[in-house]
C-alpha cells in the first residue's frame, strides 16, 4: 500500500502533538520541581528563622534574671543605708551599691548588644 500525501499529514501532525506532549509534560515538571525547591527553601528559612527567635527569648528571660538580681541587692544595700547606724554595716551596703552598679553596668552593655542582635 501507498502511502498518500495526507497519511504523512497525519502522521506528521501525530508526531508534533507527541512532540507538544513530552514538551508540556516536561514544563510541567520543571514547574513542580521549582514550586518543591522553593516550598523546601520556605521551609528552610521558617525553621532559621524559629530557631533565631528561640534564641532570642532565651537570651532575653537570662537577661531579665540577670537584672533583677543586682536591683534586689540594690534595694536591700539601700535599707541598709537607712536603717544601720554603725559605720561597718554601711560601709559593706555601699560596697555592695559599687560591687552591683558596675554588675548593672556590664549587663546594659549586653542589653545593647542583644538589641543590635535583634537588628541583624
Amino acid at each position: 500500500m501507498k502511502k498518500t500525501s495526507g497519511d504523512a499529514r497525519e502522521g506528521a501532525a501525530g508526531t508534533a502533538a507527541l512532540v507538544g506532549l513530552c514538551t508540556a509534560t516536561l514544563v510541567g515538571f520543571g514547574l513542580a520541581w521549582r514550586q518543591k525547591a522553593r516550598a523546601a527553601e520556605s521551609a528552610r528559612m521558617l525553621a532559621l528563622h524559629q530557631e533565631r527567635q528561640a534564641r532570642h527569648a532565651l537570651r532575653a528571660k537570662r537577661l531579665e534574671h540577670d537584672l533583677r538580681s543586682p536591683i534586689g541587692a540594690m534595694a536591700v544595700a539601700l535599707e541598709l543605708l537607712r536603717t544601720a547606724e554603725d559605720s561597718a554595716t554601711r560601709c559593706e551596703a555601699l560596697q555592695v551599691l559599687e560591687r552591683q552598679v558596675a554588675r548593672m553596668t556590664s549587663l546594659t552593655e549586653q542589653v545593647h548588644d542583644f538589641a543590635q542582635d535583634l537588628n541583624d
